[in-house]
């Protein structure tokens, strides 16, 4: 099945396409990289991508975007589930927890959803935890129907305890691109937290 990844910020995209080059048996990698646009234009963008990757002519088979900050990542996310939620693909979100609970994070998520989508009924059902690592939490969050049947799929949370740059060890100051890429690389040691994203995103 296709799957998309939503993250806060470029260097989640790039840790992405690492990640999936290096583990997923035909990985064909599209992405979305959202700059400084206006609401109304990443909301257009956005739709406009996810429209292009669901289509029959796609080649595709995974697709990755970066919201340009976790304001956005919600906004954004919330936007477009209501029309990913009947659709054949699995869904993720990657999100820096920046030390706060996870529990936040998945309600902010689901007042979001209750208010846009008020006149559809979709909204947040049950969250189950899935794995745990000293890096990150991952948790399976069901989408539910009041007025009909209920979706065919939820989303994923994979959260960072605090963030991707505290993970890998960079520093956005001092590492070059090379030194960064390095790092990224040496987070896919087959550890607890390789293991967690491989048992979840695979």
């Amino acid at each position: 099945m296709a799957k998309i990844v939503f993250s806060e910020g470029e260097r989640d995209v790039r840790f992405m396409r690492k990640f999936f080059d290096k583990y997923h048996d035909n990985p064909q990698f599209d992405q979305l990289v959202i700059g400084n646009l206006s609401q109304d234009e990443m909301l257009h963008e956005e739709s406009d991508k996810i429209r292009s990757f669901l289509g029959g002519w796609n080649d595709h088979n995974l697709l990755v975007k970066s919201e340009n900050g976790k304001p956005n990542l919600k906004r954004g996310f919330s936007f477009v589930i209501r029309d990913l939620a009947t659709k054949p693909v699995e869904k993720y979100v990657l999100v820096d927890l920046d030390t706060t609970e996870i529990d936040g994070f998945v309600d902010d998520i689901r007042e979001r959803v209750r208010k846009r989508h008020r006149g559809t009924g979709l909204r947040i059902g049950e969250v189950k935890s899935l794995r745990r690592c000293h890096e990150m939490v991952a948790q399976e969050v069901t989408l539910e129907n009041e007025r009909g049947r209920d979706p065919r799929t939820g989303f994923t949370i994979l959260a960072f305890r605090e963030d991707l740059e505290t993970a890998a060890g960079i520093d956005k100051d001092e590492d070059d691109s090379e030194e960064q890429a390095e790092k990224l690389a040496s987070l896919l040691d087959g550890g607890s937290f390789d293991r967690l994203l491989r048992q979840t995103l695979l």
